[in-house]
């Protein structure tokens, strides 16, 4: 009964021992809908708010517009390091990882456009937002989720790859971005999602999209053509004649805002050929520091799993043997060996806390800097200042300004 009781005990150990390195072994991750109407897209008014290619195929002749993916930045800056997540370097890589995307999809030579945008409030036919789940050197992990103009959700999916040792030094591959298959994966399926869309669905979007933009101008007027729920879903009830004046008026400025966020794109290449140096050697210590940790918490893990085991097997060998027998000083071995063992795993989470702290120290060097610029239009200027996102809205007021002016021209009584 003594022994059997033991033997329960030594369970309850080995069980808490297993639990125990678990728990060490494991590493947690952490994880907006903008206000209005319309869940993509701009608003019906004006706010006044100043190496690998993918497979080619036909163009389905749809735009896709590619907001700046979120860099899931924790509100709580005490779980920064924790996550091991470093705000300049997320919002880096959140610019680089959404021009990533853009030419993937670009290579598919599925859309007629493809642009990246400072956030959702562009038109376009189809929007690709990308939310960023880790990104550590060896591993990468992307949310990507696509709505249409009429804010229909078609594809919610989340993307992973994993960094192979070989591919550091690959001279194939030299200067290219290690994370280039998670783009390619999530640019092949989005381009056959597009492909599968019936050509009349592509009519309705192409309309709803002009009719969207135009409401941002007019929305007393191009309102009557389109209908949209609570839920933000949009029907399209009729279409302008091509010799509206009105339509007329607001084509010649989507022309100028397409110009617009045309040249943004130079912005956005620009960061990342900046940039590319710099996070390739981040990626490569990043990779080594990451894959070390890791290695090292599996090593902790499992040396503190078996440390355990020892000792309870140990444990067990010297009860169940006679005071003055071997078994006495043999369990004693193993439970020693067991100890020891225990203590090493220690060690080897020591070693991953290091290879973290070290990771946290490489992130802290990237950032992305918008130079101010200025605009004209029919004589008209305006300088252009802050994030890409505080330059657009600033864009389009001035553009709604403009269409507002040119309806009610100065008149002398």
């Amino acid at each position: 009964m003594r022994c059997i009781e033991f033997n329960k005990s030594i369970f309850k150990v080995v069980s808490a021992g297993i639990t125990l390195a678990l728990l060490v072994g494991c590493a947690s991750t952490g994880a907006s809908k903008s206000s209005g109407e319309y869940s993509v897209g701009p608003g019906s008014t004006a706010s006044g708010d100043v190496n690998q290619k993918v497979k080619s195929e036909e163009s389905v002749g749809l735009s896709v517009l590619l907001p700046i993916m979120d860099p899931n930045i924790p509100e709580d800056s005490d779980e920064y390091e924790r996550k091991g997540i470093w705000p300049e370097l997320r919002r880096a890589e959140a610019n680089k990882f959404t021009v990533e995307l853009r030419d993937s999809l670009d290579s598919t030579k599925a859309f007629e456009s493809v642009r990246v945008s400072p956030d959702k409030s562009a038109t376009g036919h189809l929007y690709v937002e990308g939310k960023i789940i880790e990104s550590n050197g060896e591993e990468v992990r992307i949310a990507v989720s696509v709505t249409d103009i009429t804010g229909k959700r078609l594809l919610k999916k989340t993307y992973r790859h994993r960094v192979k040792e070989y591919e550091l030094e690959n001279p194939r591959s030299a200067g290219d971005d290690l994370y280039t298959p998670v783009f390619n994966q999530a640019a092949e399926d989005v381009a056959k999602l597009a492909r599968k869309i019936k050509s009349n669905r592509r009519e309705t979007l192409i309309a709803i999209e002009e009719i969207r933009f135009a409401e941002a101008f007019s929305p007393e007027y191009f309102s009557n053509y389109i209908r949209t729920s609570k839920s933000g879903k949009t029907k399209l009830i009729a279409s302008p004649s091509d010799d509206d004046p009105m339509l007329k008026r607001v084509r010649s400025l989507r022309i100028r805002d397409q110009m617009f966020i045309d040249n943004m794109q130079s912005d956005y290449e620009r960061f990342g050929f900046q940039m590319d140096k710099d996070y390739l050697d981040w990626q490569k210590q990043a990779f080594v520091e990451t894959k070390a940790a890791r290695e090292a918490r599996s090593a902790a893990t499992a040396k503190i799993l078996l440390g355990m085991l020892a000792v309870a097997g140990g444990a067990a060998m010297a009860a169940n043997s006679s005071p003055y027998g071997n078994g006495v000083y043999g369990g004693a071995a193993v439970a020693a060996v067991g100890a020891a063992a225990i203590v090493s795993g220690v060690q080897s989470s020591k070693d991953a806390e290091s290879h973290r702290k070290s990771l946290s120290e490489l992130g802290r060097s990237l950032n992305i800097q918008l130079a101010p610029r200025v605009m004209e239009l029919e004589g008209k200027t305006i300088e252009l200042k802050g994030t890409a996102s505080e330059q657009y809205k600033a864009w389009r007021a001035f553009l709604i300004g403009f269409y507002e002016k040119e309806q009610t021209p100065d008149v002398a009584l």
